[in-house]
């Protein structure tokens, strides 16, 4: 009876002890399982957290880059707008180039082959309008490239008659008909008389009739000083419509 008491209490001893250490050793495995696990997840996590910097950098660096291509777009735009509207004002600039081309050239044929500095009434036209004399004058000069302006005046003297008697009379505009041998109605006033051109010179005025003067005809003197440079006779004009001047 003792002996299968001790038998029994070894087997139980061995029993526990094999338990325990089975015991032991899956709870070994559990916490390494467990271990290895949180291991991968950390590793994971981090991948995760790498990817989405990189995701958050790109996305800035995209960002920033559709930023620049818009205002690349819009400096375009305005680049191309201003060039169109330069390029329209070239073209009109270029359209009126040519026609001051055409001006010029039509005038320059005007100018006499004379000696340099000659000056010559190309055209004179004067006309009746009530109790005044308009006129209208060309005016060409042989200037030489970079010679000093002509600087005058004109000076119109009237043919005719007072009272039967025949006369001659300077004309004046009608802001100096009260002003005797003057032609400013005021001191320092511009004298609508004077002349400075280089080449070619078109006028166009009013001159008072003097009163109880029939007037025949007209000089035209161009002045430069005291010194008579031109003269141009021209009968009054009483008809409606002026006479035809030279158009370029």
């Amino acid at each position: 009876m003792a002996r299968d008491d001790i038998q029994t209490g070894s087997f139980r001893r061995w029993m526990v002890r094999t338990l325990t250490l089975g015991l032991f050793l899956a709870l070994a495995f559990l916490a390494g399982a467990a271990a290895m696990h949180l291991g991968m997840h950390a590793g994971d996590q981090q991948r995760i957290q790498d990817l989405q910097g990189r995701v958050a950098a790109q996305q800035a660096e995209l960002t920033q880059a559709q930023t620049d291509l818009a205002a690349a777009h819009s400096q375009a735009d305005v680049q191309v707008g201003t060039q169109r509207v330069l390029q329209e004002k070239l073209t009109d600039l270029q359209q009126q180039l040519g026609h001051v081309r055409d001006q010029l050239a039509f005038y320059e044929q005007l100018i006499p082959p004379g000696p340099a500095g000659a000056l010559t009434v190309r055209a004179f036209d004067i006309q009746a309008d009530a109790d005044f004399l308009r006129y209208r004058v060309l005016l060409t000069r042989n200037a030489v490239p970079g010679a000093d302006p002509f600087k005058g005046r004109m000076r119109f003297v009237a043919q005719g008659h007072v009272q039967g008697k025949a006369v001659k009379m300077d004309l004046n505009p009608p802001s100096a008909s009260d002003q005797a041998g003057e032609t400013d109605a005021t001191p320092g006033a511009v004298d609508p008389l004077a002349l400075v051109f280089d080449q070619f010179q078109r006028s166009t005025g009013i001159l008072q009739i003097p009163a109880g003067m029939d007037i025949q005809s007209v000089r035209l003197e161009i002045l430069e000083g005291d010194t008579i440079r031109a003269t141009q006779d021209a009968a009054l004009n009483r008809a409606a419509t002026p006479a035809q001047e030279p158009q370029p």
